[in-house]
């Protein structure tokens, strides 16, 4: 039987642009005064002021270019994005992160007790400060051989990467193509909730790297335990002489430990501007940006390979600023044709006869089902944070909470959703089924689910 194709996240938004400009014509039409916090300096709804206003229905023409409009209101979260794509991707291209996180992987590969929450810290660290997820693919066919020889099986090497890069997605603290955009479309600053990240960091991590090791240790004990203990044979062939490329007997090269020292430098010194400079979208980029200039000098990369390589890597992002526009297309229908403020009337007026609590579970639950649909955080923050956003000052929840929603359930999405490229690459380069995969791994995220609410229900309580 022929597999039938799922329409991809381009297609379904501009289904969604389609929808909306349809509901124009059905849904009443209305809007709430809005006036600036004097407090915050954003823009908030102003409660029970909601009132109809003449229908405005969006048509073909409104379809047709609010891809273009979205380009345009979009023009700063989306330079930001190429912009630190594209000196991540000189970065990058320098191979000084590469082979550190190789190296270090390797000294670690008699010390099998370390491996499963040393590697799983070292990709939760790139989760939540870069949101590393693509970057991963190259670390699989390194990661799962050293697994497998020492006594464990190949999901537990798929493991080690995905819920280490997945526990660091789910609490972004400084991730800028996810926490950032969708902070900065709520109109607030990455700094407001990033001491509830960081919590829910740590213990995110801490219950994935336990989930982890009690099966590591069961199978490795009793591999007949193992899901995949009929494919044991298979994988012991298969990865038997696959290794990384790394000649561990030279010592790094200074100017690639430089690198490394310069990268961690600037994580740790944009967490402090963040939190106590006030710095933002801009500074970010020039941070960046600085530290991609000097990745260059210290490795003596021409001018013509410096923007070769800044040019591919803002193409490794393109997909996600296009997203980002399409999304914003499909707002900006809704907001022309004033149906936005009449589905935050409608949503508020039900949602407050609901406590807090039961706020914060339907939420993370819808959040979450539109994660597993749409598996860019991109497109998920720059659709739902305008409706998001305003829906919490409505019913009195911060937007601080509604952004780590956001961020918790696509974190969350990534570990099982099948429209995810980098989940099902991966499930075949480990040579298993996404039906024992998502064995091993349902468990896990049904209580890293019920984790976040709790952490979310606690900040507000």
């Amino acid at each position: 039987m022929k597999r039938m194709n799922l329409p991809n996240t381009y297609s379904i938004l501009f289904i969604l642009m389609i929808l909306f400009a349809f509901l124009t014509w059905v849904l009443p039409t209305g809007s709430y005064d809005r006036n600036i916090d004097p407090i915050t300096h954003k823009e908030v709804v102003v409660s029970n002021t909601y009132h109809l206003v003449d229908s405005n229905p969006q048509g073909f023409m409104s379809v047709m270019t609010s891809f273009c409009r979205g380009i345009v209101d979009s023009a700063e979260i989306i330079a930001f994005v190429l912009i630190v794509g594209g000196a991540y991707g000189v970065i990058m291209s320098t191979g000084a992160i590469d082979q550190a996180l190789q190296r270090l992987i390797h000294k670690l590969a008699n010390k099998s007790f370390l491996l499963i929450p040393v590697i799983m810290t070292i990709f939760a660290i790139g989760g939540t400060t870069t949101g590393t997820w693509e970057e991963t693919l190259p670390f699989f066919i390194i990661i799962i051989p050293l697994i497998i020889r020492a006594g464990y099986d190949a999901l537990v090497g798929l493991a080690v990467i995905i819920l280490g890069a997945s526990a660091g997605v789910i609490a972004s603290t400084l991730n800028p193509f996810s926490t950032g955009i969708a902070s900065s479309i709520a109109q607030i600053t990455i700094k407001d909730g990033l001491s509830t990240r960081i919590i829910a960091w740590f213990i995110v991590l801490a219950i994935s790297i336990v989930y982890v090791m009690i099966y590591a240790f069961r199978i490795k004990k009793n591999p007949t335990k193992s899901i995949v203990n009929h494919l044991h044979k298979d994988h012991e062939t298969h990865f038997a002489n696959l290794h990384a490329p790394v000649n561990l007997q030279n010592k790094m090269p200074l100017n690639y430990t430089i690198i490394v020292m310069l990268f961690c430098a600037m994580i740790i010194f944009m967490m402090y501007s963040i939190s106590q400079l006030g710095w933002w979208i801009a500074e970010i980029t020039m941070l960046y940006l600085s530290l991609s200039i000097a990745s260059a000098i210290l490795t003596k990369m021409s001018q013509n390979q410096f923007w070769h390589n800044f040019i591919n890597g803002a193409k490794d992002l393109l997909p996600a600023a296009l997203i980002i526009a399409l999304a914003k297309g499909v707002v900006l229908i809704a907001q022309d044709g004033f149906i936005i403020d009449t589905i935050l009337y409608y949503a508020s007026t039900t949602l407050n006869n609901l406590s807090s609590t039961t706020f914060i579970v339907l939420n993370q639950a819808i959040q979450t089902l539109f994660a597993l649909v749409v598996p860019s955080s991109s497109a998920q923050a720059a659709l739902t944070m305008p409706i998001m956003a305003p829906l919490a000052d409505l019913v009195h929840i911060s937007r601080e909470n509604v952004v780590s929603t956001m961020q918790f359930s696509s974190g969350l999405a990534n570990m099982v959703t099948p429209t995810s490229g980098v989940l099902m690459g991966a499930i075949a380069i480990a040579r298993v089924s996404l039906i024992d995969w998502l064995k091993f791994v349902l468990p896990l995220f049904a209580i890293l689910f019920v984790t976040t609410v709790s952490i979310l229900i606690w900040n507000i309580s």
